[in-house]
């Protein structure tokens, strides 16, 4: 068994496209970054959400607020009577 030193003839598991490649340095990385891939997303997708609500929700919440509340309540006061 020989030491592979050809550029041509290596075969690097980074770079390997080959879905089906059995080669376990290939298996193993294509697991590994499917896995963290796919939970680095989801983690993102939380904490990104969790903070564009919060923000979303406050900012709407106040100019919402200002804009309608007073009008709204007026509204709804002069049409029960009071």
């Amino acid at each position: 068994m020989g030491v592979l030193t050809d550029a041509r003839t290596q075969h690097r598991y980074q770079t390997c496209r080959d879905e089906d490649c059995e080669r376990f340095g290939c298996r193993v990385y294509r697991e590994g970054h499917r896995h963290g891939k796919e939970e680095g997303r989801a983690e993102g997708r939380a904490e990104g959400e969790a903070i564009g609500y919060d923000k979303g929700h406050t900012a709407g919440y106040g100019e919402g607020h200002t804009a309608g509340y007073g009008e709204g309540y007026a509204a709804g006061s002069a049409g029960k009577g009071g």
